[in-house]
């Protein structure tokens, strides 16, 4: 029994197998130990000559060598690793944000650990954990975080980018999507399409975060109207909350002719309920939009007209500002940046005015 268990152990009895480091590389290569650790930057991959990057190359294949990235880490005082922290209504809009977020993070040789927040959980074990791996820099997508996380940046002066995380006081850097901006233009839109009486579907029931300027955006378009007129009904982003709206609004009287969410999964469930229960045909006697472009948007039984967030120029931006706080070469005055929106017109809305007016 014991011969076989030696089977399985590489080296001599009793001694562990060398790792193969960077100075057995630079002394299989001729180089120096700083040469080696220069191939493996990508920092460095302009400034190093196509034969020593190879003579490097094939001595690191030889002996089986991997660079070891903490050990690295350490070396540079970083870690290297970026915490972005996401809300618990994690919907199809924030994985696209943060497979983008990611992307642009790898192309910086940075790698991702990933935080899930809620409402309802101790969200300062998130900011604890973040501190013990010595984060490099920490991206926040959770508006329902963002109270707690500024005494972490203040208190640790890690750099902190949010994303379309909507704050009248910004503690640090931010970039968001330019919500009154989208909500204007989408009543415009609708306005010209020939819709008068109108409903503004917010999101401020939910446990997260409701988006003030988006309201704000579509009545202060409206209002300007006097042949139009618009109500608020308050709702909470979910399929539910559109059904139970649409149930209590299509029994009344005084049915509107257009109406606008600030979430679609609320648009869906007035659709399905219009359609489905009150024969209501869309969008020939209703007309339905909403903020956020998700992927089910698209779909045949929707065709959702909506207000579409621009993820990647949300996720570069951010990079970028998080970037030169790591570096220490951006501005001292904190930068709130907005993105603007595009509309992406689908079959959900009456057709456009015929003379082709513009939005």
């Amino acid at each position: 029994m014991k011969k076989k268990l030696d089977d399985f152990s590489s080296g001599h009895s009793g001694q562990a197998a060398h790792t193969p480091t960077s100075r057995d590389v630079a002394l299989r290569a001729g180089v120096s130990q700083s040469s080696v650790c220069r191939v493996f930057d990508s920092k460095w991959s302009e400034r190093i000559s196509p034969a020593l990057r190879q003579r490097v190359l094939s001595a690191a294949k030889e002996l089986g060598y991997s660079p070891n990235a903490i050990a690295r880490s350490l070396t540079a005082n970083r870690s290297g690793i970026i915490g972005v922290i996401v809300s618990e209504d994690f919907n199809e809009f924030y994985y696209d944000l943060l497979r983008r977020i990611t992307n642009e993070l790898q192309k910086l040789d940075m790698r991702v650990m990933l935080f899930n927040a809620a409402p309802y959980r101790e969200i300062k074990q998130v900011f604890q954990k973040l501190a013990e791996y010595r984060v490099d820099g920490v991206i926040v997508t959770a508006a329902a975080i963002s109270n707690v996380a500024e005494p972490f940046y203040l208190d640790r002066a890690i750099p902190m980018v949010l994303v379309n995380i909507y704050s009248r006081e910004p503690f640090c850097d931010s970039v968001i999507t330019d919500n009154y901006a989208g909500s204007n233009q989408m009543a415009r839109f609708l306005y010209q399409c020939g819709c008068r009486n109108f409903v503004y579907v917010s999101a401020e029931k939910s446990r997260y975060f409701d988006v003030p300027d988006r309201k704000i955006g579509f009545l202060d378009y409206i209002q300007q109207k006097g042949d139009a007129s618009c109500r608020h009904i308050a709702g909470d982003y979910s399929y539910r909350s559109g059904q139970e709206i649409a149930r209590a609004l299509f029994s009344e009287p005084n049915r509107p002719d257009c109406i606008f969410c600030s979430g679609s999964r609320m648009a869906y469930g007035i659709m399905d309920v219009a359609r489905y229960e009150f024969g209501i045909s869309i969008p020939e006697k209703l007309s339905v939009a909403a903020y956020d472009d998700l992927d089910t948007s698209a779909l045949g039984s929707y065709q959702l007209t909506a207000v579409q967030q621009q993820s990647d120029g949300l996720a570069q931006t951010a990079v970028r500002l998080l970037q030169k706080g790591i570096d220490g070469t951006g501005s001292p005055e904190i930068e709130t940046i907005q993105v603007p929106p595009s509309l992406v017109i689908r079959k959900s809305v009456r057709s456009a005015p015929a003379d082709g007016s513009s939005i």
